[in-house]
């Protein structure tokens, strides 16, 4: 019942769920993708009563500030308030992902990943942070922070 898009925070991917005006940033229209979803939640809600919770989670965020990343920032939760979506963050830039990627591993696979750092902590809690964030039901006897684990 959740559908999760993720999106790099830059306005070619954006472009993907909707397009904004080249001089104020303001969104003109939806994207195929986001008519074809907003369709999909109107069809699912008719047929059960059920919605689909769709969130669009900012993907390898930048850690600086730049005008562009709140522009982003400013054109999604405008098109949020349209379609319905929650944006959450994601993961950031980060190295251990870029070291991680080419063995198959993943920040869970602790045993694999010798001393951490402060930095390995950090995209461990931010990994936490988004799972919370995306706010799925819990699975009878296992919470989605158990799956994670302590840093």
């Amino acid at each position: 019942n959740t559908l999760v898009t993720p999106m790099n925070d830059s306005f070619v991917d954006f472009d993907l769920i909707g397009q904004v005006d080249a001089e104020s940033f303001k969104v003109k229209r939806l994207s195929f993708y986001s008519e074809l979803i907003f369709e999909a939640r109107k069809t699912r809600a008719k047929a059960d009563g059920v919605s689909i919770d769709w969130v669009v989670l900012r993907n390898r965020v930048q850690h600086q500030d730049a005008r562009n990343k709140k522009r982003v920032g400013d054109a999604l939760m405008e098109l949020s308030r349209r379609v319905g979506f929650r944006v959450i963050p994601g993961l950031s830039e980060r190295v251990i992902f870029r070291e991680l990627f080419p063995s198959g591993l993943t920040l869970l696979d602790k045993g694999h990943l010798g001393e951490l750092g402060v930095s390995h902590i950090a995209a461990r809690q931010e990994l936490r942070e988004m799972v919370a964030g995306l706010a799925l039901p819990e699975r009878s006897g296992v919470g989605s922070m158990d799956l994670i684990g302590a840093a």
